[in-house]
């Protein structure tokens, strides 16, 4: 039996080089976020348990990770950055109730919520965090090298 779906474009969440923010450990955690979103919207309705808890699994380690890192260097503005993961993972604790009671159109609305959630975040909160943790440790921002294409689309 195959565990994914057939998707449409619209459905399919592969990771983009402008979502690289120049801060390798964040860069290959959300490499594995967009894949764990990317499976969630592709996974057959019975794999659907599965992807989700492979999702939580990695979200509350991200977002531990993360949270921990603004508190510990003091990051000026941490507060709206750790509402936000708090309130994807309270999400993620209706989405699990409602998948036990069958609902996985709800599951599948949630993974294509974070799919259009994250392009923003990563570009704002994350490369914000990002610079901060870069500065604080080498005294410079990140240096981001992009082919031609997509410096011509910024």
């Amino acid at each position: 039996m195959n565990a994914t779906r057939n998707t449409t474009p619209a459905e399919i969440f592969d990771w983009r080089d402008d979502y690289a923010l120049g801060h390798a450990a964040m860069d290959e955690t959300h490499r594995e976020f967009v894949a764990c979103v990317d499976a969630l919207l592709r996974a057959e309705d019975a794999a659907l348990a599965l992807a989700l808890a492979a999702f939580e699994v990695h979200a509350r380690r991200h977002f531990a990770e993360e949270d921990l890192a603004m508190q510990q260097s003091a990051y000026g503005s941490a507060g709206c950055h750790i509402d936000e993961h708090a309130a994807i993972l309270r999400s993620l604790d209706e989405v699990n109730a409602s998948l036990q009671q069958g609902h996985v159109h709800v599951v599948r609305a949630f993974g294509q919520a974070l799919a259009d959630w994250f392009p923003e975040h990563a570009r704002v909160m994350d490369m914000g965090l990002a610079r901060w943790l870069t500065q604080r440790r080498l005294g410079g921002s990140p240096v981001l090298i992009c082919p031609r294409a997509l410096v011509a689309a910024a």
